[in-house]
Parts: structure tokens; C-alpha cells; sequence
């Protein structure tokens, strides 16, 4: 007989005002958990999820059928400022030994319980300047003191893993990777009577290159505007520049270079109000090409989205861009501005092979994220 596995995830993450990308990767893998844990191999394991008392109606949109939920007395704010202080208490006290899951960088403290924090990348000390000062310092201290706690790690990339292994002086083998999941169901490519609906619900008019994310200097988007600035003058007649995306941090100076090429007669343009998660494949498969220009990921899921829709990409070359896009993108420097331009214009003019684009996202399937994060439970157990 297959012996039980509980287990503890905090999915604070789920509740929060401002759905983000760890909210959206942690909803993805769950839903799929859930269906897995309907065969008969996985019923050995029981999930429960935290979240904080007030906020755990929230929970009740995705329909889990196979999770327990336990609301927690304490808020996301005041949880945070009790491990800043070191005075939260171990969290095993409070709901037993099993194994926790905390998807959001940084842990609880445990006393005989198996903790596994998700690790996305490492930007809050490889690039601090990119991000709230307050906030950098708060995850440098609580990924450290995670990464002492943790019987396991997971991240989303062999890149991020590396990076891990080397800062915190770990074996390869403690972490294990478990990828984003692109939806293929989701994102494909739409008809061209969608994609004109979908347009004009948000004033876009006309053929553009498409970026999508956070409108924050990691992104590059002033590099990106750049690129835009250095096209030839047909191009930038025929294709708008469309920025799909939340306000970030520190994002001025982007805001100041939209200004001035506007005021040189430049197409940069931007939805009326916020887009969808369920209108977003639409605007990728309108795209007369993407552009993902950023410095630094831990993965990169907006080109891989566009390659899943057919759209041809261009993503720059480190971190983890390459793994995530494979051959499916024209690839660039991230501070190199012509040769981005010069990306742009030979996909507008030669788009790569789509089949090869598409085999690429497919590959980041949900039953595959869904198995591999319930063996990292089991190794953890």
C-alpha cells in the first residue's frame, strides 16, 4: 500500500488583487494537479490550500474538485512583516507535520515538516536596480533563509536552476524544474473574425508589432522603442507598435520615450483599458510580429504564447529566452537596438517556419507539469 502524502500549499497567491505572473503559473499547475489527482496512481496524495481567511472565497473561480482549502488566520501583509521581525512561528505547528509548498519565493519556518519554496529566477540580486528597493531586500533576506529550510526547490527553467545551484551552493539535484504550461486549447491561432472583434473592442486598428508584459525598465522597452525609432519610415507607416501590458515599477523613463516619439508622429499605441487573459490569443494571432526585448527571465511565457499562436517572434538571447523559445524565434542582444530593428524587419519581410514555433510551445504541456511537481512532492516526503 502506497503510503498517504499531505500536503500544505499557500496559495496567498491566488487571492491577491493583482493577478501576476507567479499567480498565473501557480493557477495553470494546480488546475492540472487537480485533474491528475482524479487517477487512481495519485490518490495517495491530499492537498490542502492556505489562504488568508478573508480572501479565501477567492478560490471558489477555479473550481478545484480535489483540494481541501484552510483559511489562515493572519494576513499576506502581516505574515510578512512576522518573518521580516523573525517572529512567525513554525507553520507545522499550526496545521501538522506534512510537506509545504510555498509558491512565491520566500517560506514559513517549519519544525519536522518538509518545506519546498518555488524560486522563479534570481533578478532581485542579479538585477535589484530593476525593482522596488524595499522588495529586492526582502527577498534577498527570505530566499536565503528559504533556500536553508528547503528539502526541495523548484524552479521553472535550466537556466534559473543553475543560477540557484551556484548562488546558494546547492546540489543539482534538490531542485527540480517544473515548467509553465502553455495552454494550447488557449492560445492558437484565431480567425481573422475574432481577431477584428477583438481589436476594436480595445481601438486597435490596423497591423502592428505586439509586445506583452509588465511596462518596467527589466522588459527593455526603451531599447524596444528604440528598435521601433530605427525601422524604415514604410515599416513604421504600416506597422503601429502596441505595448499590452500593467503598469510596473519605475517605468518614467518609459513613459517619457512614448511621449517623444509620439510627438515625432510615431504609431505607439495602447489598449483603452485592460486586456483579458481570454482576449489575449487573439491579439497575439493579430500580430504582424512580437518583439520580447527583455534583460533577464526566469522563463519568458509571453513569445512562447506567441509561437503557440503562429505569431513570428523576436526574443533576445540570455537567460532563459533560449530555452524557452528554442528555434522557433529570431534571436538579438538585448542592448543592441539596430540589431533588434534589423530582427523585426527580416520577420515582417521572412517569418520562420511556424510548425517549428508551435512544436516548441506544445512541449510545455500541463500533464507534464502536473507529474513532475507531484514527484517533487513525493522526493520531498
Amino acid at each position: 500500500m502506497t503510503k498517504k502524502i499531505k500536503v500544505f500549499v499557500d496559495v496567498d497567491v491566488l487571492t491577491m488583487e493583482h493577478f501576476s505572473g507567479i499567480g498565473h503559473y501557480t493557477a495553470s499547475l494546480l488546475k492540472a494537479v487537480d485533474l491528475l489527482l482524479k487517477r487512481d496512481e495519485y490518490n495517495h496524495f491530499s492537498i490542502t490550500l492556505g489562504a488568508p481567511a478573508r480572501q479565501a472565497h477567492k478560490l471558489n473561480r477555479f473550481q478545484f474538485e480535489n483540494f481541501s482549502v484552510r483559511k489562515m488566520p493572519i494576513s499576506s501583509r502581516i505574515v510578512n512583516g512576522l518573518k521580516q521581525s523573525g517572529k512567525l512561528p513554525s507553520i507545522d505547528l499550526l496545521y501538522g507535520k506534512q510537506v509545504y509548498v510555498f509558491p512565491n519565493y520566500s517560506s514559513w519556518p517549519t519544525l519536522r515538516s518538509p518545506v519546498i519554496p518555488v524560486i522563479y529566477d534570481l533578478s532581485f540580486i542579479k538585477y535589484p536596480q530593476y525593482g522596488d528597493k524595499r522588495n529586492m531586500e526582502f527577498l534577498v533576506d527570505q530566499v536565503n533563509k528559504s533556500v536553508q529550510r528547503s528539502r526541495r526547490i523548484i524552479t521553472i527553467s535550466k537556466n534559473s536552476k543553475k543560477e540557484i545551484s551556484e548562488q546558494y551552493t546547492l546540489d543539482n539535484n534538490k531542485i527540480d524544474i517544473v515548467y509553465p504550461i502553455i495552454e494550447m486549447r488557449d492560445f492558437y491561432k484565431r480567425s481573422s473574425e475574432e481577431i477584428a472583434k477583438i481589436k476594436a473592442k480595445y481601438c486597435i486598428f490596423g497591423d502592428y508589432i505586439l509586445f506583452v508584459g509588465n511596462l518596467e525598465p527589466r522588459k527593455n522597452l526603451t531599447t524596444l522603442l528604440d528598435a521601433y525609432e530605427k525601422l524604415p519610415s514604410q515599416i513604421q507607416e504600416k506597422y503601429s507598435l502596441l505595448l499590452v501590458g500593467a503598469k510596473g515599477w519605475n517605468d518614467d523613463e518609459i513613459h517619457t520615450k512614448i511621449q517623444h516619439l509620439r510627438m515625432k508622429g510615431l504609431r505607439i499605441l495602447q489598449p483603452i483599458s485592460y486586456v483579458t487573459d481570454e482576449d489575449l490569443p487573439a491579439l497575439f494571432s493579430g500580430a504582424s510580429a512580437f518583439s520580447y526585448v527583455s534583460i533577464y527571465e526566469g522563463f519568458g511565457i509571453p513569445p512562447v504564447e506567441a509561437l503557440a499562436c503562429g505569431t513570428p517572434t523576436v526574443s533576445t538571447n540570455n537567460s532563459s529566452l533560449p530555452e524557452a523559445v528554442g528555434k522557433g524565434a529570431e534571436m538579438v542582444k538585448a542592448t543592441n537596438s539596430t540589431e533588434i530593428a534589423h530582427a523585426i524587419e527580416k520577420v515582417l519581410r521572412k517569418p520562420l517556419d511556424a510548425d517549428i514555433g508551435y512544436r516548441q510551445a506544445r512541449q510545455y504541456d500541463a500533464l507534464s507539469a502536473a507529474t513532475s511537481f507531484l514527484k517533487s512532492l513525493e522526493e520531498a516526503a
